[in-house]
């Protein structure tokens, strides 16, 4: 089994703040892989910096990590 990454979005580091990173996410985008625990609905978002900021200056990506099947041929 591997994870799959479904990115949903960038963000970008805080000038003022370095421990501060903003993102923005479509919301359908985040809908299609919520779940649900203990009768409460989530999202579970990773995030990493990129090797160097995007042309908008975005620092950062996010995205759901979805465990998929490995298929093996034989």
């Amino acid at each position: 089994m591997t994870y799959e990454k479904n990115y949903i979005g960038k963000g970008k580091r805080n000038e003022k703040i370095d421990s501060i990173v903003k993102f923005t996410f479509r919301l359908k985008d985040l809908e299609a892989f919520a779940y649900e625990f203990e009768d409460e609905m989530y999202v579970s978002v990773e995030t990493a910096q990129m090797k160097s900021p995007d042309k908008f200056g975005r620092t950062h990506n996010a995205w759901v990590a979805v465990l998929t099947k490995d298929e093996k041929t034989e």
